[in-house]
């Protein structure tokens, strides 16, 4: 997967409340080292055997989120999903960097011919969080998002998809 996305009015610059676009695109090996240290995951182990995509604001070098994610048959898994340290806890520079994530999760897998449809196990706080963005608990900490869910971000991310 090489493609590149656009997000529209995807994050929140905290210090303005301004939204800004984000670019998605494929991460490079040396970008995921270079970035180690932002990042809990280890991302560029998992590009071994996942298509990485790094989320950024176009003219801007610093990734802002990484996701990990192949298509299996008949749903895109995502291994992992991830936003910056700068942008968790406190005073995050941006918001709005983990549903993004999500929405372009969906927006593959409906190009992958999946229909939308994700899975993801997901961190128990964050449950919550991820059923405001439509996905459900199908067992454990695994969770999906179904086509209609699917849509409604695709349609809110990518205007001209």
């Amino acid at each position: 997967m090489k493609k590149i996305y656009t997000l529209s009015s995807a994050f929140t610059f905290n210090a303005t409340g301004e939204k800004v676009n984000a670019v998605a695109s494929p991460a490079t090996r040396p970008e995921l080292v270079a970035s180690r240290a932002d990042f809990q995951f280890d991302f560029p182990t998992l590009s071994k055997y996942y298509s990485i995509y790094k989320l950024q604001i176009r003219n801007d070098h610093r990734i802002q989120g990484l996701v990990a994610f192949r298509p299996t048959p008949g749903i895109l898994e995502c291994a992992n999903m991830e936003i910056c340290n700068a942008n968790k806890h406190g005073k995050p520079a941006y918001n709005g960097v983990g549903k993004a994530i999500v929405a372009l999760c969906c927006k593959v897998s409906q190009d992958e011919g999946l229909d939308g449809f994700i899975y993801f196990d997901a961190k128990n706080r964050l449950m919550p969080y991820y059923q405001r963005l439509g996905a459900r608990n199908i067992f454990g900490l695994r969770m999906t998002i179904e086509p209609v869910a699917a849509k409604k971000l695709i349609d809110l991310y990518f205007k001209n998809a």
